[in-house]
């Protein structure tokens, strides 16, 4: 593994500092001052909900239910081109107290178009009611409910967003901590992976993250973590041992809180000898992935996103020749 810092890459678009500017104006002052409580967080599961599916969907889009293991969520899938048994395993992000699969539709959607695959979006339990260990378990159960049903490791890949990315870490130790056979691949999107919220870019880019307030971060890793360390490998993965997990692509942007919870990932993995590809991009918000089909940035990176996972999954047990596209990214390193 080596780093490269290529200094040659377009500015921000205009679609992107447009993103930016509405966050910072006018949802992070409203994050910053809601009062945080058991109630709230029920009602920002409801309201999130209700505001995202305003986001639109391609009419080609199929959604059907789905209950792998005992757990609901939502199967997606669109496109010419999907290949026979490949599943994406997507589990949304929301700080582990909003979001769902209904919520991340605008971005579920467009990577199995860009994966081929299909896409079973998880709606995992969350606090206030189910804390940890409660979504881990849910995405175990379901993982190991499509093994039964006849997928193969090898044609699955588990991907996920902030909180979501958490799952996918921790979930994938506890598999291997089974001997379940590991998937493919992993998509890590903005990974929220230290709960105990000491990493260096919560001081660094309190300012500069558009989106989200310290104070947000460590009420939702209390509630979700409530009873147990939140330094636990299986709560906040920054501390684990990746050894023997697939291939990990992570994405973040420049300026998020959350920048040092996915470069402590990509050193972890690194150490581990844990195949890693880590993505920066340059000023992009937490998740901007969402904004595709909007921010040409979070188009790029969706797209990216797809190029990695199929040949992942193709080339599973074999010679790898995957390599992003470093010229639409700033700050790439491999």
């Amino acid at each position: 593994m080596h780093n490269n810092n290529d200094s040659l890459r377009p500015a921000i678009s205009w679609q992107g500092r447009l993103a930016n500017r509405l966050m910072r104006h006018l949802v992070k002052p409203v994050i910053a001052r809601v009062p945080l409580t058991p109630r709230v967080m029920r009602f920002s599961q409801l309201g999130f909900d209700t505001v995202t599916l305003a986001l639109p969907v391609h009419p080609d889009v199929h959604i059907a239910p789905a209950q792998p293991g005992g757990v609901p969520g939502e199967w997606l899938m669109t496109g010419r081109e999907l290949v026979s048994g490949r599943v994406l395993l997507y589990l949304h992000g929301g700080a582990y107290f909003f979001g769902s699969p209904r919520s991340h539709r605008a971005l579920t959607w467009r990577l199995s178009r860009a994966c081929r695959a299909r896409v079973l979006a998880l709606d995992y339990r969350q606090p206030p009611k189910w804390p940890y260990p409660a979504p881990l378990e849910d995405t175990v159960r379901a993982y190991q409910g499509l093994l039964a049903q006849g997928y193969r490791p090898e044609n699955l890949v588990i991907a996920g967003d902030s909180a979501g990315g958490n799952l996918a870490l921790v979930a994938m130790i506890r598999l291997r901590e089974m001997g379940v056979p590991l998937p493919a691949a992993a998509v890590l999107i903005s990974p929220w992976t230290d709960l105990t919220v000491s990493g260096q870019s919560v001081r660094d880019n309190a300012s500069a993250d558009p989106l989200i307030p310290e104070r947000t971060l460590r009420f939702a890793a209390a509630a979700y973590s409530r009873g147990s360390d939140p330094a636990s490998p299986l709560i906040s993965p920054a501390w684990a041992d990746l050894t023997g997990l697939p291939p990990l692509l992570v994405q973040a942007g420049s300026t998020e809180v959350l920048r040092s919870d996915a470069e402590r990932i990509v050193q972890q993995a690194r150490e581990c000898r844990v195949a890693c590809e880590y993505q920066v991009w340059e000023n992009m918000p937490h998740v901007f992935q969402a904004l595709a089909g909007w921010v040409p940035e979070a188009s790029l990176a969706v797209r990216e996103i797809g190029a990695f996972v199929r040949e992942r999954v193709a080339a599973a047990g074999g010679e790898v020749h995957w390599r992003a596209s470093a010229q639409v990214i700033r700050g790439r390193q491999r």
